[in-house]
């Protein structure tokens, strides 16, 4: 058991570098990619409740009268 505590405690900062080498993203740009996804199903929401309410976006999104 100790020497699992040991390994543990004996991981250098290189180690620990190596383990997030792969995440080349930034804070900013993953904001910007969770705005990007609300704002998007906002959009995709908005269009469905005035498709389904609003009979003349009904028809301009279908073709056919509601």
């Amino acid at each position: 058991m100790e020497d699992s505590n040991q390994s543990k405690a004996e991981l250098s900062d290189s180690d620990q570098q190596e383990q997030v080498k792969w995440d080349y993203t930034s804070s900013e740009q993953t904001r910007l990619m969770g705005a990007v996804v609300v704002g998007l199903n906002v959009l995709v929401a908005l269009v469905f409740l005035l498709d389904r309410t609003v009979p003349a976006v009904h028809a301009f999104i279908t073709g056919k009268a509601l």
